[in-house]
């Protein structure tokens, strides 16, 4: 009996597999003509090249980056482009010939060789919510709406796909998500996130608390107090029993789900690698500042973990700081500050480290990395700085599982605005997702009321499996001459990865944005440049004598004032301002104005000791009621090196590892 070959070697979710039912003898079933058989046949028979692809990857991390990152200035640089749209930003060489990227992925350059980096991906989409479910689902949504909330009519995410196909058995969840579930600013939670029409049962394991917090900790992996596995086994035994009972009554859907939960809740208790594989604070601290000690750098480690302990799918996303406050990728304001100084810089370590101990651990192949968002950013720059929601083109990564690296798939106009060649869509992203986990994405998976679904409804993209998409060997960028320079205490705030504004007085080379009146010139050396705002301070022959008169006493004391010539973007809320010292002094003299407003110093701080590290709250009613940031700051022998504005304390750690004075 003639049958179709079939382009991929699985099953449809309900075994039977794709020869079987389209073996001739079902083709009057199937309202299948000759001609309609051959079609289909030419059209399901891959080339053997990308067939050898299919199911090379065994586990997938997803780095799914929610507000949307600008690509025209991380991935798809357009140096030679109109200058009202280029932005700020250069490109940069990486270790492929003709692959560049921008100048703040300096490490990731490094790992490129290991990149598909797809810049034709196109969708006419612009809102959050609908963007982001077609970035984890691979589907785009029946509506194209904002603020709206998840349902059971959603798609379900890559990872509740798998957790139904392929689950795991050992006691490990097939799909994890961290260190947040995404929402938009209305509260509402982004849809796509997890099983939707399969069933809450295939949700994943969520987190969502941050790792990098002293004392994290998994509470639903740890034991109750009193309780041991035996026990807990006998506890499982009584409600198997009573669920046994409670069967014979009606249940709704959600008491089921709920019980799936605490059954996967209990299966993890009682697996010792489940609880291993999270924690977290078992790791070395070496270890996790190579990741960068923050909350992403923490959650991109936290997932290389789990995936090595075996679980399928991790979905790390980008997080809110403050659950309240948005510190997304969502530039609309202020779009290369943000970028340059709190969110480039915090992807770039964990990425390259993630690439690096994929690749020395022998999982690389086997491990498909993906970066996603939900939509592009406008080639156009608004009136406060920022680039605003871009739907028709993005920029996709791929790594490793597969994937062929050192590649450039696609490409866009000179504003990076369109596709102009191999545009490709989510559906195809998905398309190529599924093909490499060794899922045929023309099959179909069904929802809790039995009616199929295919898998994707986009093609995987046979050029780049069959690495067709190696960069011109183009000359190198030209070098990064004069461009701002990042002082010892700036590029801490930066690894830090919080929000932050930061004066260095002490570095010539500084951002521009800055302007300094009342200070003198820069001295000192190496970590310890510094300046001063005490006009007593200047005075130099006959100091001795001079400071012994009470002419000195009467020399007023100068203030020097900073003022930040940008949008001071008060949707952050700052909450301190940080001051380092040259040399240790007291802050009982000190006096700060914000606009003419007093600062209070706490009573606490003008008692203590001499520091050469000060962290002065910044009042609330202040942070959020002013639009712009002009700082008087009266100093008498302070030698003062930065001021920052920061959301919240810096802890000590990380001043220690910066190599940063700290006290006297």
């Amino acid at each position: 009996m003639l049958s179709l070959p079939s382009r991929y070697p699985t099953s449809f979710c309900d075994g039977v597999s794709r020869r079987d039912a389209l073996r001739v003898g079902a083709l009057g079933t199937l309202g299948l003509s000759l001609p309609q058989l051959l079609a289909a046949q030419a059209n399901a028979a891959p080339s053997s090249d990308i067939a050898s692809t299919f199911g090379k990857a065994k586990r997938v991390i997803l780095l799914f980056m929610w507000g949307g990152p600008a690509h025209q200035d991380t991935w798809d640089l357009k140096p030679d482009g109109p200058l009202e749209l280029r932005g700020e930003f250069l490109p940069i060489g990486t270790n492929v010939p003709g692959l560049h990227i921008s100048e703040h992925f300096p490490q990731i350059a490094r790992h490129a060789d290991k990149l598909a980096l797809i810049r034709s991906v196109g969708q006419e989409d612009n809102n959050h919510s609908t963007g982001a479910h077609a970035g984890l689902t691979g589907r785009k949504h029946d509506v194209k709406a904002e603020n709206f909330s998840a349902s059971e009519t959603d798609f379900p995410h890559y990872g509740s796909v798998l957790s139904k196909l392929r689950p795991n058995t050992s006691g490990l969840p097939t799909f994890v998500a961290l260190p947040d579930i995404i929402a938009t600013t209305a509260g509402k939670v982004t849809p796509g996130q997890g099983g939707g029409i399969l069933g809450r049962k295939y949700d994943p394991f969520q987190i969502t608390d941050h790792p990098e917090e002293p004392g994290f900790s998994i509470s639903t992996l740890q034991l109750p107090a009193g309780l041991t596995n035996p026990r807990l086994r006998n506890r499982r035994q009584l409600l198997r029993k009573i669920d046994g009972v409670a069967r014979i009554a009606e249940r709704s859907q959600n008491v089921a789900s709920m019980g799936d939960f605490y059954q996967q809740a209990l299966d993890m208790i009682l697996a010792p690698a489940a609880r291993k594989a999270f924690d977290i604070a078992s790791v070395s601290d070496a270890e996790r500042w190579r990741y960068g000690w923050h909350t992403f750098g923490q959650s991109v480690l936290m997932a290389r973990r789990l995936i090595e302990a075996g679980v399928k799918l991790v979905t790390v996303y980008w997080h809110r700081e403050v659950k309240t406050i948005d510190t997304s990728w969502d530039t609309h304001a202020r779009n290369f500050t943000e970028l340059r100084t709190r969110l480039m810089p915090v992807v770039d370590r964990p990425i390259a480290a993630l690439l690096e101990d994929l690749q020395a651990k022998g999982l690389l192949d086997e491990t498909l990395i993906v970066w996603n968002s939900e939509f592009g950013r406008t080639p156009k720059i608004n009136k406060n700085g920022g680039r605003d929601h871009w739907g028709p083109c993005n920029t996709v990564v791929m790594a490793g599982g597969g994937v062929p690296g050192g590649q450039v798939f696609g490409e866009s106009d000179n504003a990076a605005a369109y596709p102009t060649r191999d545009k490709v869509t989510q559906d195809d992203i998905a398309a190529t997702t599924y093909h490499l986990l060794g899922l045929d994405p023309h099959s179909r998976i069904h929802d809790r009321g039995d009616r199929p679904h295919h898998l994707a409804l986009g093609k995987p993209i046979d050029k780049l499996l069959r690495e067709e998409c190696k960069p011109a060997k183009t000359p190198p960028p030209k070098p990064l001459i004069g461009r701002p320079t990042f002082g010892p205490f700036h590029q801490m705030l930066r690894e830090r990865g919080r929000r932050f504004l930061c004066c260095e007085l002490g570095n010539a080379n500084q951002l521009p944005e800055w302007k300094l009146s009342g200070w003198s010139a820069i001295q000192g050396t190496g970590k310890t440049r510094y300046r001063t705002a005490d006009a007593r301070s200047g005075i130099r022959e006959n100091s001795v004598a001079v400071r012994r008169t009470a002419e000195f006493s009467r020399i007023p004391l100068q203030t020097g004032t900073i003022e930040y010539s940008e949008l001071f973007y008060t949707h952050f809320a700052y909450g301190f301002l940080v001051f380092r010292l040259a040399e240790p002094a007291k802050i009982d003299r000190l006096s700060l104005s914000l606009n003419g407003k007093p600062i209070p110093i706490p009573e606490e701080l003008t008692k203590s000791k001499p520091r050469t590290i000060w962290q002065v709250p910044f009042p609330e009613s202040l942070s959020k009621a002013e639009k712009k940031f002009h700082l008087a700051v009266t100093c008498p022998g302070w030698k003062l090196c930065d001021v920052a504005v920061t959301g919240d304390a810096v802890r000590e750690a990380f001043f220690v590892q910066a190599g940063l004075i700290l006290n006297a």
